[in-house]
């Protein structure tokens, strides 16, 4: 198969798809197209509902606040089993969390259940210490998870979603609680494994001065009820559509390096 055909291959399609929570609409009549390799900013106030429409596309949002439907790779999101979704995405959480007693190297290796039979146990442990490596947090493999601060918390739940090598990742939010030098890193690390395997990463982001750092795509919540924007960057990220989204002054610049950066004014 040709790398053409391997980047326009949909991966996720939403269609005509409204989420809610109680009687508060977050998004309406959504229909949105992921297709391998691209890579996906959310990006909206708090409580537009990014959270919860991560959760809703990996399967972990109920039912009973959407209507429409999912579909991954063509397969109806409720007739994908639990060990289908985990081999598809892995999902990153805004605030992770690990029980006590647990070493960041045990939260990696419990994060590859899937993958059980398809490798020794120096084949998996040798595997985690490289995604905690890519978090730069390999020094903190045998730390217990309750002395960890909340950026290296942040890494550590990053390095499992890197370490369960799947084709989609999705994370809630991935750069909160890092320093501006991991922010970067993080995202060179994400962008460099999409470009080389066709990752496909979904992620939320606050972070607007980020956006312009090889995020692909992005999906707009316009701050109207249940009002969005989607499609590639240069079509729909700019200062106007930031600041309705965000309501908040936006301006644009362009850096030395080329890179498009947006600050709040």
């Amino acid at each position: 198969m040709s790398q053409e055909m391997i980047s326009q291959e949909a991966l996720l399609q939403v269609k005509n798809f409204t989420l809610r929570v109680d009687s508060k609409i977050l998004v309406a009549d959504l229909n949105w197209t992921v297709h391998a390799g691209e890579r996906w900013c959310l990006i909206g106030r708090n409580g537009a509902g990014k959270s919860t429409l991560l959760k809703a596309i990996a399967g972990m949002q109920s039912q009973l606040y959407m209507d429409g439907n999912i579909q991954w790779k063509g397969r109806d999101l409720p007739l994908c089993t639990p060990e289908e979704l985990s081999k598809l995405r892995a999902y990153g959480e805004q605030f992770p969390v690990g029980g006590i007693g647990l070493r960041s190297i045990d939260i990696v290796l419990a994060s590859q259940w899937p993958w059980r039979g398809d490798a020794s146990p120096n084949e998996a442990l040798n595997h985690a210490l490289a995604a905690l490596a890519r978090c730069d947090v390999e020094h903190l493999a045998y730390a217990s998870w309750q002395f960890l601060s909340g950026g290296e918390r942040q890494r550590v739940s990053l390095a499992a979603c890197l370490a369960q090598s799947t084709p989609v990742l999705i994370l809630d939010e991935p750069t909160a609680h890092l320093d501006i030098h991991h922010q970067v890193t993080l995202l060179e690390t994400l962008v460099q494994a999409s470009e080389a395997c066709q990752q496909t990463v979904i992620a939320s982001l606050h972070e607007i001065g980020l956006i312009g750092r090889g995020f692909t795509h992005a999906l707009i919540f316009t701050g109207k009820v249940g009002g969005y924007l989607a499609g590639p960057i240069d079509e729909v990220v700019n200062s106007q559509t930031l600041e309705e989204s965000l309501g908040h002054p936006i301006e644009e610049m362009t850096a030395g390096s080329g890179i498009r950066v947006y600050i709040p004014v």
